[in-house]
């Protein structure tokens, strides 16, 4: 399955006439965060395929009732696609006053109500995700040292309990010509998005 994985910065490619044939072949997308809505809805309309969402920190609250119109969340959720499960996590390290911030001990719970989810879904004989997305990265893996862009050490848990074959995040933007985009836990690869990315899974 071929997926347009976005996050962070509006590109021209992706918001235009050349959208349709440059990823017109893809079967899903999937946002990690901090884009506009608007953004999404353009990308799900053209190219007429299911796009998957969480939350980054420059998004607006769940409970401001705004969301991208014809997307699905993925937020402490298991979505089912093709032979495969996503599963997501919306938000970044707590380091203001703004929306989808977290600290670590309020993430290690979310991360452990996915994964109760996720062993609950294994029990009746529902695959456990092989994808997981979220806005920040794990810790460790491809993070920064301040501490909007560290990343949850909850995040390695759960590649550790679950080992998805891949891990999506956003929210650390890359730059220069040689950036840090993939690293590996395991099995797990885990890919920076930031921009996008178009992948084989």
């Amino acid at each position: 399955m071929k997926i347009l994985a976005v996050s962070d910065e509006v590109e021209r490619v992706l918001h235009g006439p050349a959208l349709e044939s440059y990823a017109g072949r893809v079967e899903a997308v999937v946002s990690c965060g901090d884009l506009p809505f608007d953004y999404l809805e353009y990308l799900v309309t053209v190219l007429g395929v299911p796009l998957f969402y969480v939350l980054g920190n420059h998004d607006p609250a769940p409970e401001d009732g705004k969301h991208p119109g014809g997307c699905t969340p993925l937020d402490g959720r298991i979505e089912e696609l093709g032979g495969h499960a996503l599963a997501g996590l919306s938000g970044c390290r707590l380091y203001s006053d703004g929306p989808n911030q977290y600290t670590e001990r309020q993430m290690r719970r979310r991360a452990r109500r996915l994964s109760s989810r996720i062993r609950r879904r294994t029990l009746f004989g529902r695959p456990a995700p092989d994808i997981f997305v979220s806005h920040a990265p794990p810790f460790g893996l491809g993070d920064r040292e301040d501490v909007c862009h560290t990343g949850f050490e909850s995040y390695l848990k759960l590649i550790d309990r679950h080992h998805p074959s891949l891990w999506l995040h956003g929210h650390v933007h890359l730059y220069g010509p040689e950036p840090e985009r993939v690293t590996k836990r395991g099995s797990t690869r885990v890919v920076n998005v930031f921009g996008h990315r178009i992948l084989e899974v």
